[in-house]
């Protein structure tokens, strides 16, 4: 496994590849730290610069679900929302935006699985777990230009 901690504009951010491939993505820095690895470093860097990025993704661990959740996260345009229940029903499983909201909290790669984008039907909903989460979803939302954090209406 190789490991790199990279600054961004929302704090240092530890990501760990295997065999090339992103298998975790966490905010935060991590003891030891890592080595540089340019191809992290650069997805990061094209990723807060509004590029689009699509690095190779360690999903080996979900369940066909996740991944077809996972999937239609991918999708979501950089600057905007989906409910959890608008994300079940483009899988094709309407009523399941519960199970859509247990699968972002377990998303290993958040940024390129960008679970920020998902919202609850009535507010901003969870991120994370962590201390400071919902105003670190409520960031990156921003940095996107997602008019959500001002109107708290998801588009």
């Amino acid at each position: 496994m190789d490991v790199d901690v990279v600054e961004t504009p929302v704090g240092p951010v530890t990501v760990e590849l295997v065999d090339g491939r992103v298998a975790r993505l966490c905010f935060g820095g991590r003891a030891g730290g890592g080595r540089r690895l340019p191809q992290v470093r650069r997805w990061l860097s094209d990723w807060f610069a509004g590029r689009p990025v699509s690095p190779p993704l360690a999903l080996e661990d979900a369940t066909a679900f996740e991944r077809r959740v996972y999937a239609q996260v991918r999708a979501i345009p950089r600057g905007r929302t989906r409910t959890y229940g608008e994300v079940a029903d483009r899988i094709g499983a309407p009523g399941a935006a519960r199970a859509v909201g247990q699968a972002m909290g377990k998303n290993p790669v958040c940024l390129f699985i960008p679970c920020h984008r998902v919202v609850a039907a009535n507010g901003l909903g969870g991120f994370g777990g962590a201390p400071g989460s919902s105003e670190l979803k409520r960031t990156l939302l921003s940095l996107e230009g997602s008019l959500y954090p001002l109107s708290e209406k998801p588009g």
